[in-house]
């Protein structure tokens, strides 16, 4: 997965900016693909939500910069906290930082509504995902 995704990185980044959505394994990802073309670094960063960065076990921050400070991290400041579904509130108790699914795309829906979408209409869509998904009437 990773030698690919970096591939996927270093010959999208050239034409587009990517969104590279996830945690530590994405940040190993991106650090391979500043490696080896550091010319890009600029064109791609990391898309992810304010539970990993947030994780105490991890530094997302330090990791991000420890590769290169042209790689900005952009998280999503989601709040399952006061969710009726504990399958959700488990996010804000620390038992899940998921950061492809929820942190990438989320950062990725935002931004391609220029601000249209926000996180109380990301919750909201979630949760009714949730509910089908449940099968919560």
């Amino acid at each position: 997965m990773m030698p690919a995704n970096v591939g996927i990185i270093a010959g999208a980044a050239r034409n587009v900016p990517v969104i590279v959505g996830g945690g530590t394994q994405m940040a190993a990802v991106m650090a391979a693909a500043a490696k080896l073309h550091p010319e890009l670094a600029g064109n791609y960063f990391q898309g992810t939500t304010r539970w990993l960065m947030g994780d105490p076990n991890s530094s997302m921050r330090k990791i991000m910069d420890s590769i290169s400070d042209s790689i900005p991290i952009v998280y999503v400041n989601v709040d399952y906290s006061d969710s009726p579904y504990e399958g959700l509130q488990a996010y804000e108790w620390g038992f899940i930082k998921e950061g492809v699914g929820c942190g990438g795309s989320s950062v990725a829906a935002i931004i391609g509504s220029s601000g249209k979408i926000t996180c109380g209409d990301l919750k909201e869509e979630v949760h009714r995902i949730y509910r089908e998904i449940m099968g919560i009437q």
